[in-house]
């Protein structure tokens, strides 16, 4: 979660807390404070997002590049196997995406400074505190990464039925394509499943 800035007449009046060193800290690690096990699990699930979102990313510029340049063609099908693979890592990989929870998977809340003043006014201590966002922003983009990844393979499943079956096959056998083709639908409502599971996720 991202840290609140305090306004310049803040910083003005409060000389004493700008001496004080900056904080490492996010507001899911401030809510989970004296539960270890959910503290190691929400580092579980911080790598992971980094991870998934290195490579998202990659395609998020290949993408921007295409649409930035003169070069005629399709993000989505130059772009076929890379987002076929990236679903299936979700779906099939060792991670099961679906136990992420809700507050885990974006950024719902931020750090808040509450101030105690001595007799002058002047700021003699601060404590965080987690403030809620009115609407939940995407954070460590895990579940913003879900919702691309579904999103392109969802443009990728209609491409492929546009260009006919076969049309994925090396050989141009029919066959093969609608293996193909209903192999990836099951991976669409697999990914369809795990984000809104994730969305539901909503226990501590």
């Amino acid at each position: 979660m991202t840290e609140q800035t305090d306004s310049p007449q803040e910083q003005e009046r409060a000389p004493t807390a700008e001496a004080q060193p900056e904080l490492d800290f996010d507001y899911v690690d401030l809510m989970l404070d004296g539960d270890f096990k959910s503290q190691v699990n929400y580092s579980f699930v911080k790598a992971i997002a980094a991870a998934l979102d290195e490579k998202v990313q990659l395609l998020v510029e290949a993408e921007q590049n295409m649409v930035e340049s003169e070069e005629k063609g399709n993000f989505v099908e130059m772009a076929f196997p890379e987002i076929e693979a990236m679903a299936q890592s979700v779906t099939e990989g060792c991670v099961d995406f679906s136990k992420v929870r809700f507050w885990e998977a974006c950024e719902t809340a931020e750090i808040a400074w509450e101030e105690t003043l001595d007799a002058e006014g002047k700021v003699i201590g601060r404590v965080p505190y987690g403030r809620p966002h009115d609407e939940p922003k995407e954070g460590n983009r895990l579940l913003a990464n879900l919702e691309t990844i579904a999103a392109w393979l969802r443009l990728a499943h209609a491409v492929h039925k546009d260009k006919g079956m076969g049309w994925v096959s090396p050989y141009g056998c029919p066959e093969d394509g609608q293996h193909a083709y209903d192999n990836r639908a099951d991976c669409l409502s697999l990914m369809d499943g795990i984000i809104e599971k994730v969305k539901g996720n909503l226990d501590a």
